[in-house]
Formats: structure tokens, C-alpha cells, sequence
């Protein structure tokens, strides 16, 4: 779960450290869980269309209720 609750800009550096992340989660065989996301990352994250390569939550309640139904 990466938390982005206080990010409120995110620029080329963020996004390539994000995707490197991903990468690194993908390998592992973990998912890639985004949440609280501010508006303007949110449109980043759409234009760039990184949105699809990331779960993408509103807040933690149904990540939690997840994570906790989980074997």
C-alpha cells in the first residue's frame, strides 16, 4: 500500500519512482495498492495513464477488509 495522502504534486522523478516500485512489487508477486490519493495526482496518475497499473482506493477501510480476508 503506498500512501499519498499528503502528496499533492507529483512530477516526472515521482512518476518514474512509482513505476520502479511497481516493478519491483511485480516481482515479488505482490499487488500495487495506491490510497488516499489527492485530486491533482489522481489526474496525473489518469493522464499518464498509470492509473490502470495501480489499485486505486479512496481510503483504506476496503484495502484493510482486503488484506485481512486474505488467507
Amino acid at each position: 500500500m503506498i500512501h499519498l495522502v499528503k502528496v499533492d504534486f507529483i512530477d516526472s522523478s515521482g512518476l518514474t519512482a512509482l513505476l520502479k516500485g511497481v516493478s519491483s512489487i511485480r516481482l515479488s508477486a505482490c499487488r500495487s495498492v495506491i490510497g488516499n490519493l489527492q485530486a491533482p495526482v489522481r489526474t496525473i496518475l489518469e493522464l499518464t495513464q498509470m492509473d490502470s497499473v495501480f489499485e486505486i482506493y479512496e481510503n483504506y477501510d476496503p484495502v484493510v477488509t482486503m488484506f485481512n480476508s486474505q488467507p
